[in-house]
């Protein structure tokens, strides 16, 4: 079995090729409608991508989490991909879930008054790392079908993002409303 940041760092360049590459071919055949197709098409690519490591190394990709460190928080990342003891003998399979490896929250919007549940969803990101003292790469990828710059959603000095988040954002270039998918990695 590999080490956790040689699988966080094959995992973290597979996001990131998935989201320009795969997710924006995705996105300009219009095969999304709202976010949870968006969260959908990542998993499938996420999964046909890395399944063999994901398997090898005892790694689960999972949906709307409440298990685990999220477990009775009130919060319920979009989508994490986590440890599972698959030897375990507890009595629920939820409950063999280990630790994240990463979380990653979508939104899918289409106004400006969205911009709102945006900065929500990153809010969230702060109380995961702040609230619960979740340990793992956090991914945050924004659709935002309204025309901007490449720009990203978290101060550029937030303390807090510094070397755990990582933004996966598209948008509409302006003057021609062609979608742009870009990447900020808060270092």
């Amino acid at each position: 079995m590999r080490s956790d940041s040689e699988i966080l760092i094959i995992i973290d360049e597979a996001i990131k090729s998935i989201w320009v590459n795969e997710i924006q071919k995705d996105y300009n055949e219009n095969w999304f409608m709202n976010e949870d197709t968006l969260k959908n098409a990542l998993y499938f690519h996420l999964r046909s991508r890395l399944e063999k490591l994901l398997s090898k190394n005892d790694l689960r990709i999972f949906t709307e989490f409440n298990d685990a460190e999220f477990s009775k928080s009130g919060f319920r990342p979009d989508m994490v991909i986590a440890y599972v003891d698959m030897n375990s003998d507890a009595d629920c399979w939820r409950q063999a879930v280990t630790k994240s490896l990463a979380v990653i929250e979508l939104k899918l919007k289409s106004t400006f008054a969205d911009k709102e549940t945006i900065y929500a969803d990153y809010t969230k990101l702060e109380k995961y790392i702040d609230l619960l003292g979740t340990d793992c790469k956090m991914y945050m990828a924004t659709i935002w079908e309204c025309e901007d710059d490449q720009t990203t959603w978290i101060r550029k000095n937030a303390a807090w993002a510094k070397g755990r988040v990582t933004e996966l954002n598209a948008s509409w270039s302006w003057g021609n409303c062609k979608p742009q998918f870009y990447i900020k990695e808060h270092k």
